[in-house]
């Protein structure tokens, strides 16, 4: 059971804190617990968390034998989805939610994107030792864009403080008749404008693309998008989570291959033979429909939450390759344009530099208990946060 407030020291803050396993045992890349199994799908998909939240609520009002004076939500990544899901679908279980880089969109963007992404970098499915875009490629996008954006926000550090400033044309990277090497062959070309078109279909734009500016380092393409058998080892791959030795973590060339195939295989079409290689997207509307009543959390609907006086703290880091950080930006302003008031209620920050949740080139760590702690006390809703570079003992080191 993995509980993230703890990290933020809520119990030193007196808060009883509570987590759950949602109902299933796994690795964090593996899916087949879900096989035909429609009470775990359900409990993943929402039901576990408003179940722990009333349960630890009563729980802890009764021990102390005294009304709770506020109840939070802290997550990121498939917490930052929970979040959502718990603002959309139970208003009532909390006062104040953060949902950092958050996991909405189960069936368009880890079904649907991560398996268009995985067509591109690996048509042959019997072949999963190199991606299209291979190691070599890849150094040589991300040095490109960097030489080109890196400077644009006044300081050249590794860092793009707005990517959607960077505009590059990698058909400029491409391959001549004569170039073999340092250059970008027509299926890589092609293969990165699948990545940052997103899944389109119909007209319709279901997940929007990636910004650039996050190809190199640790928590970038080769680790989520790109990899291979023979180049890439995913070992440990929740940082500070030891991994369950009763799960191991099945082989895979990239974090997209195994969470596209066992979000298709296991939780929409419950077939562990289904092919990523030979699906042509034709009827994927009607494909994920049922599932995504129970797993995707992308109503933009937070009346009844704010009418509470519920706030919603959004953060995503810019270099966040596993979930596109202009998802996030997309589901805030659909909650703004919904409702324009909703402003004063949902606030959305973005760090640049930082990968998914924390790590990355830029400060990432930020106290998002005590912000949307004290947006509650004080009815400030924050406008701008400190965030920290931590060292390897992670403790604070640097900020802006």
């Amino acid at each position: 059971v993995v509980n993230t407030a703890l990290g933020y020291g809520v119990l030193q803050k007196g808060f009883a804190t509570v987590g759950t396993d949602t109902g299933h045992r796994g690795s964090a890349l593996d899916a087949s617990w879900a096989l035909n199994n429609l009470e775990r799908v359900v409990s993943f998909g929402h039901q576990a968390v408003h179940r722990t939240a009333v349960t630890a609520k009563a729980l802890t009002a009764d021990y102390y034998d005294d009304d709770i004076a506020r109840s939070l939500f802290f997550g990121c990544s498939r917490g930052g989805g929970q979040a959502l899901m718990e603002a959309q679908r139970y208003p009532e279980d909390f006062d104040g939610i953060v949902a950092g880089a958050p996991a909405y969109s189960w069936t368009a963007e880890l079904g649907g994107r991560n398996t268009l992404i995985s067509q591109a970098m690996y048509p042959d499915p019997t072949d999963l030792s190199v991606a299209t875009i291979t190691p070599e490629a890849l150094e040589l996008m991300g040095q490109a864009v960097m030489q080109q954006c890196d400077a644009l926000d006044g300081l050249e550090d590794g860092i793009l403080n707005d990517p959607l400033a960077c505009q590059f044309d990698f058909a400029t990277q491409s391959c001549s008749d004569y170039e073999t090497e340092g250059c970008l062959t027509p299926q890589q070309l092609q293969a990165l404008q699948l990545v940052y078109a997103g899944l389109a279909r119909d007209g319709d734009q279901h997940v929007p693309g990636y910004p650039l500016g996050a190809k190199l380092g640790e928590g970038g393409w080769f680790r989520w998008i790109t990899g291979g058998l023979s180049v890439l080892q995913l070992d440990e791959f929740q940082r500070g989570v030891e991994p369950d030795p009763e799960f191991p973590d099945p082989e895979t060339p990239n974090a997209h291959f195994a969470f596209g195939n066992g979000v298709m295989k296991y939780l929409i079409f419950h077939d562990p033979d289904w092919d990523y290689s030979t699906y042509d997207f034709s009827t994927f509307k009607s494909d994920v429909a049922a599932a995504a009543q129970t797993l995707d959390a992308t109503d933009p609907d937070l009346d009844a939450f704010r009418e509470r006086g519920g706030k919603l703290l959004l953060f995503n880091g810019w270099r966040d390759m596993a979930l596109t950080p202009l998802g996030t930006i997309k589901y805030y302003e659909q909650v703004i344009d919904r409702a324009a008031d909703a402003a004063e209620d949902v606030r959305l920050i973005m760090l640049p530099g930082m990968d998914h949740c924390f790590g990355g080139p830029g400060p990432s760590l930020v106290n998002w208990v005590d912000e949307i702690d004290r947006w509650l006390e004080t009815g400030q809703a924050p406008q701008q946060v400190e965030a920290f570079w931590f060292n390897e003992e992670m403790q604070p080191d640097g900020s802006r």
